[in-house]
């Protein structure tokens, strides 16, 4: 049978579909008749769907987990507007069977360009500490080939394989123009922490099946993994200035902007204040298009409500 992606689901399909998911949500739960139905959500790179078990709940539910890849035989239903998948049968998926890059949405341009116009800012850097600095970091191939394949986000913005490197890169081109606009601005601090700023995000996130926090990343948090990242690489150069570092500690530290958002210190200089709305403005607009063609491809005037917003978006 053809394999089917989620962005290929439609309501006017006829009999079932045979096809295979990612698993991210899995749950037990009873109708008003106090029947037990198994809802889970299924994911490709594609996108997601919801799907219910509504058949022998109990006996299906010990055949996989959250996580697992599995395929499924499915009829294609609409309710409440959206598509749904109403499942007949579903087991875990062998090895063979599946790629992984049929699960992992990945960076639409071309990665070589990306990181190599990335790693050129280095170049621009006059500030010696701070350039052998990065040098470290970024000349880490191991380091590096992690960076490229990161997501910079479980979801909302750049949520997919190389999602890291471009919104890092946009956000370095952004402070690197903006640091123009304002000659007292110390550009080879911003432009090095618009590079650096979410290096943490290399192990906040695993992404197998799907992109996951992984315990680290809960615990800790890419804002302080990062920061310790780039303290523990200072620190390896002798004569670091300290003040320099503390420095870089700050923008590190307070690009979120708020202590709300997850800052542990708000921006108090120029430099973070630039950062902070650099990483702000990208993360949002990317998150917002993203929202919007969603919705657009459901051929909705507005897109669905977004909590962390507080609100919803015109499409047209």
């Amino acid at each position: 049978m053809k394999k089917y992606f989620v962005n290929e689901l439609s309501e006017q399909m006829h009999g079932t579909i045979n096809s295979y998911f990612a698993i991210t949500k899995k749950q037990m739960r009873k109708t008003k008749k106090g029947k037990f139905f198994l809802a889970v959500e299924c994911i490709d790179k594609t996108g997601h769907v919801r799907g219910n078990i509504w058949d022998n709940a109990k006996t299906h539910n010990k055949k996989f987990k959250k996580g697992d890849i599995v395929n499924i035989t499915a009829e294609v239903e609409l309710y409440s507007g959206k598509v749904q998948l109403n499942i007949k049968k579903i087991r875990q998926a062998r090895e063979e069977e599946y790629t992984m890059a049929d699960f992992l949405p990945a960076v639409e341009e071309n990665v070589n360009e990306l990181s190599k116009e990335f790693i050129n800012y280095i170049e621009t850097i006059k500030e010696p500490y701070i350039k052998k600095m990065l040098e470290n970091i970024f000349g880490d191939q191991e380091f590096l080939k992690k960076f490229t394949k990161s997501p910079a986000a479980k979801s909302w913005h750049h949520s997919y394989l190389g999602g890291l490197l471009k919104h890092s890169l946009t956000v370095t081109r952004i402070c690197d123009f903006v640091s123009e606009l304002y000659p007292e601005v110390n550009r080879d601090l911003l432009v090095s922490c618009a590079m650096l700023h979410d290096i943490g995000k290399v192990e906040e996130y695993h992404m197998e099946p799907f992109i996951d926090y992984t315990d680290k990343g809960s615990l800790v948090g890419h804002i302080v993994i990062g920061n310790k990242m780039v303290v523990d690489q200072c620190e390896r150069i002798n004569n670091f200035p300290e003040s320099l570092k503390n420095k870089i500690q700050h923008l590190m530290l307070s690009h979120h902007g708020d202590r709300e958002k997850g800052a542990v210190v708000l921006p108090k200089i120029r430099e973070a204040i630039l950062l902070h709305f650099a990483d702000n403005m990208d993360a949002f607009v990317v998150g917002v298009d993203s929202l919007i063609k969603q919705a657009q491809e459901d051929k909705s005037t507005w897109t669905d409500w977004h909590t962390l917003t507080d609100r919803k978006y015109f499409t047209k």
